[in-house]
């Protein structure tokens, strides 16, 4: 009897984090229109579960600023503006430049060197914007990887989740392409000599502009409306 009163939490805190794990990829890549209200009632229908683990997981989203909660409304979508693009890429600015630093005292020339090649296989490859947009995350997740400090990585981890969907559509535009290669390269020379030049050349290579913000947030919404009136007409 003990064994199984042990294993049945264990059982529920699954299905939570399972649905925990879908909810949250349906709000990064605003499967859920921004200002939305969020429906328990159909998330646990399309998962097979009650609302309790939906409600909990979504809970936790709270937590992580990926959908508000209004006492006796319910769960809402996230708003997304211009200027909370700039900001997020203005805080990952912060993260990565710090990141670098440690990276400076602590990277192997075979870690660098390692990161190069993948990154190299990657690009050559002609792949579309989505594969692209994973290809330039992991190489920018590598360098707090290679601070060894799992707190800078998780921080990191929460960002990109937030930027993702945008980061991909500025990926789009063959010139910030072209840039982001030579930049990329630019910071591991920079690396591999530990020469803190790296870090400033990083963060002009992340920041963005309140003007580019505006552009790549005004077409992330137009797509993410479009999908959704799409998707109510059929």
């Amino acid at each position: 009897m003990a064994t199984a009163k042990t294993g049945t939490p264990k059982r529920a805190a699954d299905v939570v984090e399972k649905v925990y794990r879908q909810v949250k990829e349906m709000a990064v890549e605003y499967r859920f229109r921004p200002g939305e209200r969020v429906n328990e009632v159909e998330l646990a229908q399309r998962f097979n579960v009650s609302r309790t683990p939906v409600r909990q997981a979504l809970s936790r989203l709270v937590q992580e600023e990926f959908v508000t909660f209004v006492p006796n409304r319910g769960f809402y979508a996230r708003e997304i503006s211009p200027e909370d693009v700039r900001q997020i890429y203005e805080y990952r600015a912060l993260i990565e430049c710090g990141a670098y630093e440690l990276a400076c005292q602590r990277a192997t020339i075979e870690q660098i060197e390692e990161v190069g090649r993948v990154w190299t296989e990657q690009i050559s490859a002609n792949q579309p914007s989505v594969k692209l947009g994973e290809a330039d995350e992991a190489f920018h997740m590598a360098i707090p990887e290679m601070a060894a400090n799992p707190y800078i990585t998780t921080a990191l981890q929460d960002v990109n989740a937030k930027l993702r969907f945008f980061r991909r559509i500025d990926l789009e535009n063959p010139a910030r392409c072209n840039k982001t290669y030579d930049e990329h390269a630019a910071v591991l020379d920079c690396l591999k000599r530990g020469d803190p030049k790296g870090a400033e050349i990083l963060r002009a290579h992340i920041i963005m502009s309140a003007d580019h913000a505006v552009e790549v947030t005004k077409e992330g919404l137009a797509r993410i409306f479009f999908e959704h009136s799409k998707a109510g007409s059929q």
